[in-house]
């Protein structure tokens, strides 16, 4: 391949455009000239001068053997530098944002962590399932230390602050925990000092019990039971629950766990009771605690355990103890008050087990899950009714929620109120039939 060169005796330096000689049949010329070279490397010609200052040359001909003409020279090294820069300054910038973005969360999780050390989480009524930390700090105050003087030594437990009238809180705990006592204490959280406390009543078969305090301190600007203590509150089995008590009577603390069976009989010394079973620890000293769920709202009474079984606790569910608090409260006058007579058991023919009353005069076996008369003496209720209702609410598979809607009656024939009604579905037909002497008072 041959290629033409500047002309070295030009006065100026003005590039000799390609190809402008005659170039011979034997390759010679008068007029061409040989190619410089600088460096051994061989110098090659240039485009004409542009035609205005500035103007980038247009790029270099190389013609080889064949005739074929290639592009040449710096302009395409100088592509490639162009391209590289770009690609590292795309990088920077990358680079840059990301440390912005890390910059920016740095602070935002700090701030948070500091908020949070000062002021207690905020629970999220919204259905936050995990919110246990929340749920401690905003109910950890609700739990008080109880402290009762048995025979000769002390039965030491945990209490639930449901509300404050005037100056006197009302505490609901375990019957079993003051023991027929009349001498109990209570230390609410952050107070070293026990003050003594009245028995407002309780229910020894459900094994819940009132107490009452004279405390001036505010513990609670305003306390009058819903902030935790609802009969509507739902639960269902695997939900996450937060026991919270006088832990082995060292202090209050929590365990966490879930719902392992919402419903169930449980034989306890001498008798067969309704209760919820969980996961969370109910050691020495839970007992009358409180069950939580994630949103803060108490599910339950801590009531039982089980000395030989882990991870196992048994609590009187709220369906439950909501109506049995209201009755002691209003009627207890000091001891046992008097409730809906109900008893259970457990029978080989049902998963979920037998309910009788025997002052209202009827026994009941779910049967498939439906409540199924199987003994009557009460007028207008006959073997093989199915109860649908107890007054107005609908009857499910849980023992414990029927316990409850029964347990809003009281048996008064003189006073006046609403009646407890069953909607009955017999043959396919459906009829009410009124229990007598029961009115409702929850």
């Amino acid at each position: 391949m041959k290629n033409e060169k500047r002309n070295s005796n030009s006065a100026e330096n003005v590039p000799v455009p390609v190809g402008s000689a005659d170039v011979t049949d034997n390759g010679e010329s008068g007029s061409a000239s040989v190619p410089a070279t600088f460096g051994g490397i061989e110098q090659r010609g240039f485009a004409d001068q542009p035609e205005t200052l500035g103007r980038t040359p247009e790029y270099e001909r190389i013609i080889d053997d064949d005739g074929a003409v290639r592009g040449g020279g710096y302009a395409s090294v100088k592509g490639k530098v162009i391209s590289n820069n770009r690609l590292v300054w795309m990088i920077v910038a990358v680079m840059s944002a990301l440390c912005i973005a890390v910059g920016i969360c740095s602070s935002l999780l700090t701030g948070y962590f500091m908020r949070r050390g000062s002021t207690p989480p905020v629970i999220n009524t919204e259905g936050l399932q995990q919110n246990i930390a929340a749920v401690i700090s905003a109910r950890k105050n609700n739990i008080a230390e109880i402290s009762c003087a048995v025979g000769s030594g002390a039965s030491n437990g945990s209490g639930i602050i449901i509300e404050r009238k005037r100056s006197r809180y009302y505490i609901l705990t375990n019957e079993h925990i003051i023991d027929a006592t009349d001498s109990c204490a209570v230390r609410f959280s952050g107070d070293d000092a026990y003050y003594a406390a009245e028995i407002v009543g309780y229910s020894k078969f459900f094994d819940i019990a009132v107490l009452s305090v004279e405390y001036n301190d505010i513990i609670f600007d305003d306390l009058d039971g819903t902030e935790v203590f609802s009969p509507t509150t739902e639960y269902g089995e695997g939900d996450y629950a937060v026991a919270i008590g006088n832990g082995m009577a060292m202090g209050i603390a929590a365990y966490d766990g879930i719902i392992s069976r919402s419903s169930e009989l449980l034989f306890y010394e001498t008798k067969t009771v309704p209760v919820m079973r969980t996961t969370a620890a109910i050691n020495d000293g839970m007992s009358g605690g409180a069950l939580f769920d994630m949103q803060g709202r108490m599910i339950g009474l801590n009531t039982y355990r089980m000395t030989d079984k882990e991870d196992t606790g048994f609590v009187t569910p709220v369906s439950m103890v909501y109506p049995v608090y209201k009755q002691i409260v209003e009627y207890g006058d000091g001891g046992d008050v008097g409730l809906f007579g109900l008893d259970y058991r457990k029978t080989n023919t049902s998963a979920v087990g037998w309910i009788g009353c025997s002052a209202a005069g009827f026994e009941c076996e779910y049967r498939g899950g439906k409540l199924t008369v199987v003994g009557s003496t009460l007028s207008g209720l006959k073997v093989g009714d199915v109860i649908t209702h107890i007054g107005g609410v609908a009857v499910t598979s849980d023992i414990c929620r029927t316990s409850g809607e029964f347990l809003r009656y009281r048996r008064d024939h003189s006073a006046s109120g609403v009646e407890l009604n069953l909607a009955v579905s017999r043959s396919g037909a459906e009829l009410t039939v009124t229990v007598a002497g029961y009115r409702r008072y929850v």
